[in-house]
């Protein structure tokens, strides 16, 4: 049980730092609401939000400090962007 509890983590934490190169580029649209696609890459700005529409999605989130927007991509699951009104 305690593997489990470190193993867990330590992905989590090799999932979010990247771990190299992606051809999938920054989804241009930035008023794109809705369902997300696994493996594209969407750019959110603050008031942005993603609702799960699964039990478990696993979202890779990059943020740069200092930068007002963020870009995020579906891993597995199911998510939907929510753009703020």
């Amino acid at each position: 049980m305690k593997q489990i509890l470190i193993f867990l983590p330590s992905m989590i934490f090799l999932i979010g730092c990247g771990g190299g190169s992606s051809s999938s580029s920054p989804v241009s649209n930035s008023d794109y609401a809705g369902p997300m696609a696994i493996s594209e890459i969407y750019t959110v700005f603050p008031g942005d939000s993603v609702t799960k529409d699964s039990a478990s999605p696993l979202i890779k989130i990059i943020h740069i400090d200092g930068a007002t927007e963020s870009t995020i991509e579906l891993v597995e699951g199911n998510a939907t962007i929510v753009r703020k009104p």
